[in-house]
């Protein structure tokens, strides 16, 4: 057995290594220009200023309430959005495990928006809840900080909620009918048919719905730079529409890669909290 492993082993390194020689390439070396960046004090106006700086700017960062507070306002809309995309695709999976006729079209078609460009799904829920039909439904007002925030989170929750329900539907299509029935027959009501049988089946399918969704909606660019202050009256910051207007509006940029850098802290200390906290027992 080690014999033949360590022939495939052999005979495919070849064609590995390429792919992991690029990887390393388009990851590692803008990671490395990011922190060099951030360690110096780089501007696009006096480019001939670099002067090292050391941890000047993370720390000056880590003591600003701008930052913080961006941080906050991202933070909480991935919270809301990741919750409402967990509502609405599990009605739309429990739904959709029903369909029979042109099931694999249905499914296709769950997942045009996250198909569609970013900045047009932003752009087109930005003008909804500033010009369009939400804000002469509910009268929110063009420029409030309501909207701005609702139009950011609306976009989110619509671009993501396709996505969300194929991975659902997938743990759903786990929950084997005669388990179900069985339950039925034993007498447990619909509640504990839930917590019990479809809720463990689905758990490992929704781990990965959650944690994918957290992380894809932290590093949401087009409809929190749509909605910032920058863009518009009555917008808010987040942390990439902060980094974005730090580094080509201020032009910043070293200012700009330490935010990039604590950004990437940020995900990786959310992707921790997530594995470590939807950690859960193979169900077979």
């Amino acid at each position: 057995m080690r014999r033949r492993l360590g022939r495939v082993l052999g005979s495919s390194w070849p064609w590995v290594v390429p792919a992991v020689v690029l990887l390393l390439l388009t990851t590692l070396w803008p990671l490395g220009r990011g922190v060099w960046l951030a360690l110096h004090r780089s501007s696009l106006s006096t480019p001939a200023d670099d002067t090292f700086v050391g941890l000047d700017n993370l720390t000056g960062l880590l003591g600003s309430r701008s930052w913080w507070a961006a941080v906050a306002v991202t933070l909480g809309l991935v919270v809301a959005a990741v919750l409402l995309q967990l509502v609405l695709a599990s009605a739309f999976a429990a739904s959709l495990r029903r369909v029979t006729v042109a099931a694999p079209v249905v499914r296709v078609l769950v997942l045009v928006p996250l198909g569609l460009l970013g900045i047009s799904t932003a752009t087109v829920w930005r003008d909804a809840f500033t010009t369009g039909f939400v804000q002469q439904w509910f009268d929110l007002g063009g420029t409030s900080t309501a909207s701005a925030v609702l139009s950011v989170l609306a976009s989110e929750v619509w671009r993501g909620t396709g996505i969300t329900t194929i991975i659902l539907l997938a743990g759903l299509q786990r929950v084997s009918p005669r388990l179900l029935e069985s339950a039925v027959v034993d007498g447990a009501s619909a509640r504990q048919r839930l917590t019990r049988v479809v809720l463990p089946a689905v758990a490992p399918a929704l781990a990965v719905a959650v944690t994918y969704r957290a992380l894809d909606a932290l590093r949401s660019f087009e409809a929190p730079l749509l909605a910032s202050p920058a863009a518009r009256p009555g917008g808010f910051d987040s942390v990439t529409s902060l980094t974005w207007d730090t580094t080509f509006s201020s032009f910043e940029t070293g200012l700009g890669a330490a935010m990039s850098v604590l950004l990437l802290v940020l995900a990786a200390v959310v992707a921790a909290v997530l594995v470590l906290g939807l950690r859960v027992r193979r169900v077979v």
